[in-house]
């Protein structure tokens, strides 16, 4: 009777979540669009003020075509002009519909069937020029808001969209309900509150459907990890003599991944970040001294890639000291890389078992992110390094028994600041020793000592790594001030953690750089330690968050890398994962079964991202773009290009490059501008452009800037990598012509296509410019 009576709660609870999902799919859409909103659907035509020249087109997706209606609203004034502006409307392929706008109220146009996206244009009858002389545009009207909704005001979207969120809200009240049931709690209490949270959700206006989507995936994923766990089974722990081996292997094929392709871009500097870094080696070799006076990074990467280099010519390497330095220290990079992978084996063997040391290994040996961030001159591979060492080292002391090495683990902190000052979290693990020790929320008395003291000495790996901080303290002052006001303020744009709801990182660095199955599995696996709560489950779910939070606090998040930041969480996400495998295991031999053949797609799921990353690394899309331009492209001719390290390197001689300087660069891509340049060809990379398109507030006009050049000025070459870009790797570079005929070509092709005449203009099929 009990059995039935929770069996009619939960049906009765779920019928009333896909309901719910229903209405917030609706709710979450984001089917208003007014100021910069208008600016991220618009393809062509609209001005940052909302102004519309002579044709304006925009796409929309994500609704139902057929019910739903478009409700535009445009400003009935135009300065200066005393007639009503007149526009015609056509939605995707219907006729045109002219009005005459003398108010501000919406006009409704019914969306026709088979409209999905939805695709309109906007064209004026009667524009005019402003009677700013500053002010030389053609305008039609200023287009206010546009708003998709049926005609109660609600919007039905996209059965793909209603779907997910149905799939989310009974997935969200289901695993609630389960997690109950497990605890001895009435299913109506966590599956209420958690409809009432979803409905709270739906009416915040705020919230639009892509930034709730990461949300609800990593609640789904942590509640359904929550939900794995049971009552404690006794778990055999196997040999580990094939784990070594299995690690060994890991470490082999993780090496020749990261050695591959470690050489890209050289002699040409593709890696921006990698040049401060030379410079700062060479200023030590020029001074005789280990002053790098460069401090916006602490000192322990320059000094490991300066000792590299020097052990690199004495073993009779080719070339000047500062042109090797970059091998060098990408090498330091790609052999923290490699050591990580062992690492993470003995730390995952120490915690819980050979078995989860090997898997963990595996994976963090295949993921893309920490593949490819090992074999940049850069910080965060080493920083990995040094906090796996840290951890490992506070691990072995606590269950060895031995105090002492708690010193060593303080020092191993100190030094992990050395690397990147946000490693001075690190100091945290050291001191947390007493609590490891007694396993309870009663610290061991008889490590507090030793705990204090490790916490102590952290500075002192921080000045032994980093010492000219205090000799040259005020070079150190100024530059750590200029990194902790960039923290702050953000980089190309400002980007808070609650704007993104703290999802930023899981989206778009964890997910990519792992793949989305490892990302889903690995949320899962840290609600499954944090459900089970042993002081080492609660150890690996504290290490990430350690990493995470604060990457996700701080404002900066510069592209195009941004995933760097996370890359210390890596180890400890695979760890996660190996366990929960391992525990499901335990459950009998038709879990294990299921088990082998999850683990086997979280391992090729980012084994093959990592190898079709590799495949395009030797050939890199600005080298072949500089290729064909030697091959295609007349000697003599005046080529601009955006910022330097993004582009190609046509080795000066016998073409007139001029890079654009940085701050210079959006103003300079003006059309009209571009015509009176007296350039030939114009080069941009999508290393610079695709920042204002992926991360997210970036200023509207920006982007419609970029629009513009892709859309009018004439493409004559455009070359991308098959495996898309990563990190600094293979950027779409596209090649365009500055020239009057070619202007005036590309003008009369986008005449036709406006005329229904081609379907395509040349610039379409050269350029694929994924916005």
């Amino acid at each position: 009777m009990v059995l039935r009576k929770i069996l009619f709660q939960c049906k009765l609870l779920v019928a009333c979540a896909a309901l719910v999902g229903v209405i917030i799919a609706g709710a979450l859409s984001d089917h208003t669009f007014s100021g910069r909103g208008l600016h991220r659907i618009a393809i062509e035509g609209l001005s940052s003020d909302g102004w519309i020249g002579p044709e304006a087109r925009f796409s929309v997706s994500g609704f139902m075509s057929g019910l739903n209606s478009l409700y535009l609203s445009f400003n009935p004034d135009r300065p200066g002009v005393a007639e009503r502006p007149r526009v015609a409307v056509r939605l995707c392929n219907s006729a045109e519909r002219e009005v005459i706008i003398t108010s501000s109220e919406p006009l409704q146009f019914r969306i026709p069937s088979d409209c999905s996206p939805l695709q309109f244009a906007v064209r004026g009858l009667n524009a005019f020029s402003p009677v700013n002389e500053r002010d030389n545009r053609v305008l039609s009207v200023q287009l206010q808001s546009m708003r998709i909704a049926l005609p109660g005001g609600v919007p039905l979207v996209s059965f793909d969209r209603m779907a997910a969120v149905v799939f989310v809200v009974v997935s969200l009240v289901v695993l609630a309900m389960v997690i109950a049931v497990q605890s001895n709690v009435s299913p109506w209490i966590p599956g209420i509150v958690m409809l009432g949270a979803v409905v709270a959700t739906g009416c915040a206006t705020d919230l639009d459907f892509n930034r709730i989507a990461p949300c609800a995936i990593f609640v789904v994923s942590v509640l359904f990890g929550v939900a794995l766990y049971h009552s404690p089974i006794k778990e055999d722990r196997p040999s580990a003599a094939p784990a070594g081996v299995v690690a060994f292997a890991a470490f082999v094929v993780g090496t020749i991944l990261r050695l591959y392709g470690i050489t890209f871009g050289l002699p040409a500097n593709f890696h921006p970040d990698e040049v401060p870094k030379v410079n700062a080696i060479m200023r030590m070799v020029d001074s005789g001294t280990l002053n790098p006076n460069y401090f916006l990074h602490p000192s322990l990467l320059l000094y490991t890639a300066y000792g590299t280099n020097t052990v690199l010519h004495w073993l009779g390497i080719e070339g000047a000291f500062r042109d090797t330095a970059f091998l060098a220290g990408r090498l330091v990079s790609a052999t923290a890389g490699a050591l990580s992978i062992v690492w993470t084996y003995h730390i995952g063997r120490r915690l819980f078992s050979g078995g989860v040391g090997a898997l963990a290994a595996t994976l963090l040996a295949v993921f893309p992110l920490h593949v490819t961030c090992s074999r940049y001159l850069k910080e965060d591979a080493l920083l990995t390094f040094v906090v796996l060492s840290c951890v490992l080292v506070t691990i072995i002391a606590v269950q060895s028994g031995r105090k002492w090495m708690v010193l060593v683990a303080g020092l191993l902190a100190g030094c992990t600041a050395g690397t990147k000052y946000s490693g001075i979290l690190m100091a945290v693990v050291p001191a947390m020793t007493p609590w490891m020790v007694s396993r309870s929320w009663k610290p061991d008395v008889r490590w507090l000592p030793w705990a204090i003291v490790a916490a102590l000495v952290a500075p002192v790996g921080f000045l032994v790594t980093t010492p000219y901080a205090l000799y040259n303290f005020a070079k150190f002052a100024h530059d750590f001030g200029a990194e902790s006001r960039h923290m702050r303020t953000g980089h190309t744009v400002s980007i808070t953690a609650w704007s993104q709801l703290w999802m930023y990182h899981f989206w778009r660095s964890i997910w990519p750089g792992t793949s989305g199955l490892v990302a889903v599995t690995g949320v899962a696996a840290l609600g499954f330690l944090t459900r089970r709560a042993r002081v080492s489950d609660l150890m690996i779910v504290g290490l990430v968050l350690l990493f995470y939070l604060p990457a996700e606090y701080v404002k900066a998040k510069p592209a195009p890398q941004p995933e760097r930041y996370i890359v210390p969480c890596l180890p400890f996400v695979a760890i996660a994962i190996a366990e929960l495998f391992r525990a499901i295991c335990a459950w009998g031999r038709t879990y294990r079964v299921l088990v082998v053949a999850f683990a086997a797609g979280c391992l090729l799921a980012p084994l093959y991202r990592t190898v079709t990353l590799a495949q395009d690394i030797r050939d890199d899309t600005r080298v072949q773009m500089a290729r064909w331009v030697k091959e295609t492209v007349p000697p003599g001719a005046k080529v601009l290009m955006d910022w330097k390290p993004y582009c190609p390197n046509l080795g000066g001689e016998p073409y007139n490059v001029e890079h654009i300087p940085r701050a210079e660069i959006v103003q300079s891509l003006d059309v009209e501008r571009l015509r009176r340049s007296g350039a030939d060809y114009l080069i941009l990379s999508s290393l610079f452009y695709n920042r204002y398109f992926s991360q997210p507030d970036a200023q509207p006009f920006i982007r419609q800037r970029f629009r513009e050049v892709f859309e009018r000025v004439p493409v004559m070459k455009q070359f991308e990598a098959s495996s898309g870009t990563y990190g600094f790797h293979n950027p779409t570079i596209t090649l365009f012509s500055l020239k009057p005929d070619d202007f005036a070509r590309l003008q009369a092709e986008r005449d036709q296509k406006r005329r229904g005449e081609i379907a395509q203009t040349t610039n379409d099929v050269r350029a694929q410019a994924r916005w």
